[in-house]
């Protein structure tokens, strides 16, 4: 054997035996752990609660990446059902029965609004039952220019109207004389394009089309998460995020917060 070889090969050998220790304690060592499997959460949302929830869906999806929150926008009528058969974790109304659980989210104001047309510039509360409870039919019984009224309202029992009728007409009962609006954008058409109309809207979905008149007090109605039972797992974080002060500063961007 060549002088030399016999040390090399003892190198190399060596070599071998250190390659394998490393080996042998990377394998021990403890590995990362795998991420998080993603969690789905399901919340329905009426359309006047809907804006919001899309405000805080985005919001949330920044905060909490593991969590998939399906939004979908839900008439009132439906959302006992979806409730009940799991179609939805959670639901935001402003309109729900005592049996069911709720927790305060925000507050929408709903705003009356007139044709950019009409001068009025405010109604009294006594007004604005007289107005959109028939008692009131010419503008000129509430201090605007001679002519007839057309009030405009959202369908009987939607979210929109249940919230109106309690905030704004407080037990009176609404005209049979009213044009039904089926959304929000149907009734900003309606009064757009309707010297006579009056209707109202969400503040959120108020635009140049129509015109805000004031009130003597704010029309605020509450949002509420609503849900057969106490919510746990992912429906409850949700929740406790949207009531915390990262969750409020979301819904203070176009809504009435719950805590200062």
């Amino acid at each position: 054997m060549p002088p030399g070889v016999g040390a090399i090969r003892r190198a190399h050998a060596l070599a071998g035996v250190i390659l394998a220790i490393g080996w042998l304690a990377s394998a021990c060592a403890s590995q990362p752990s795998p991420p998080p499997m993603p969690v789905a959460l399901r919340v329905a949302a009426t359309d006047l609660a809907s804006p919001l929830l899309a405000d805080l869906a985005q919001a949330y999806a920044a905060a909490q990446p593991q969590t998939s929150l399906l939004a979908a926008i839900t008439p009132l009528s439906s959302v006992p059902g979806d409730l009940a058969a799991g179609r939805a974790d959670l639901a935001l109304t402003t309109t729900y029965s005592t049996d069911q659980f709720a927790t305060p989210i925000g507050y929408v104001t709903l705003v009356v609004v007139v044709n950019p047309a009409n001068p009025l510039g405010q109604l009294s509360d006594t007004q604005l039952r007289d107005v959109f409870s028939g008692r009131a039919n010419d503008w000129a019984q509430v201090g605007g220019p001679a002519g007839p009224i057309q009030v405009v309202c959202r369908e009987d029992h939607s979210d929109g109207a249940e919230a109106f009728d309690r905030v704004a007409l407080e037990g009176a009962l609404p005209t049979l004389n009213a044009l039904v609006a089926p959304g929000w954008a149907a009734m900003r058409a309606a009064v757009s394009q309707n010297p006579a109309a009056i209707g109202y809207l969400p503040a959120p979905e108020v635009d140049a089309g129509v015109r805000p008149i004031k009130v003597e007090k704010p029309l605020r109605a509450l949002i509420a998460a609503v849900a057969p039972q106490p919510p746990t797992g992912a429906s409850r974080d949700f929740l406790t995020w949207a009531q915390s002060a990262a969750g409020q500063e979301v819904v203070g961007q176009k809504y009435g917060v719950i805590r200062p």
